[in-house]
């Protein structure tokens, strides 16, 4: 037993405990970028999926990147590659490291990113004089950045798809853009499959676009059921299931020659909406309505 307790094994002991004890706390930093798919990658599958247009969108999709990660994963990309962030709530990075990972987003933040902070900054209190804007850090790894307003469990507002719309039909055709949001599902999935639609509506259906979209790794946004434990409420999914049949429905009558904002279509279908509702159920006479 004395030999067993010699300063030799019980540095050891200790530092085989402190490297596991950074293993648990820093396991799902690295590698960092996650949920990654090119509209390049095979499709393996025996459903019967129209691939028409796919491989011609110059776009991938992830969770909050790493960037020297994302610089690997796109090294064959020829041309300028924009980021395009689809996130709402704080974020920057931290050493290379999104501030996710440390929970600078939230203000009861969990245990272990809590013991992150105090093993990377000293402090549990956020250091934002250190962050550096997720911009600046992309422009390090020479890529472009835009930010878009975009949400994957509530109703879009007539600017924000104006907005993502405008910058879509802005983009060079040399052009690769990378949309991540902070997990790189729901808002990630939104984009992609919304820049499918703009380029392949109404040659390829939009059961097809989202079912080859949903093959290559995303979220299905004709999907209203409920995860078990997820953080989207029923509503919410069907939310989203409207919106997306609303913009497949708004770009196919634009590539024909009709409304081509969203915003104006928009309100278009919502008073044509309101007219059939009040033709259908007109107010009674002699009914006073308070």
């Amino acid at each position: 037993m004395k030999s067993f307790l010699r300063p030799r094994n019980i540095f050891l002991i200790c530092f085989g405990i402190i490297v596991i004890f950074l293993f648990i706390l820093f396991y799902d930093v690295f590698p960092n970028v996650k949920h990654f798919r090119t509209m390049q990658d095979e499709i393996k599958s025996t459903e019967d999926v129209d691939l028409r247009g796919l491989k011609d969108l110059r776009a991938s999709g992830s969770n909050i990147p790493g960037f020297p990660d994302l610089q690997k994963k796109l090294s064959h990309i020829k041309g300028p590659i924009i980021i395009v962030d689809a996130m709402y709530d704080y974020h920057g990075y931290f050493l290379g490291i999104p501030t996710t990972f440390l929970s600078y987003q939230q203000e009861k933040p969990p245990l272990k990113h809590c013991l992150r902070r105090l093993f990377l900054t000293g402090t549990f209190d956020k250091r934002l004089d250190w962050i550096t804007p997720e911009s600046e850090e992309a422009a390090k790894y020479g890529f472009g950045y835009r930010a878009v307003n975009i949400g994957s469990k509530i109703r879009n507002t007539y600017e924000y798809i104006d907005d993502v719309v405008s910058f879509f039909d802005s983009i060079p055709s040399d052009t690769w853009l990378h949309f991540h949001c902070r997990n790189g599902c729901g808002r990630t999935s939104m984009l992609l499959t919304m820049l499918d639609i703009m380029k392949n509506a109404p040659q390829v259906s939009l059961e097809n676009i989202v079912k080859r979209q949903v093959l290559l790794g995303a979220e299905s946004l004709l999907n209203v059921k409920v995860w078990e434990n997820g953080t989207y409420t029923e509503q919410a999914l069907i939310d989203r299931k409207e919106f997306i049949e609303q913009f497949y429905a708004f770009i196919s009558q634009r590539k024909a020659g009709g409304i081509q904002k969203w915003s104006d279509w928009h309100r278009q279908q919502e008073a044509f909406l309101q007219n059939t509702t009040t033709l259908l159920n007109p107010p009674l006479k002699g009914v006073k309505h308070k």
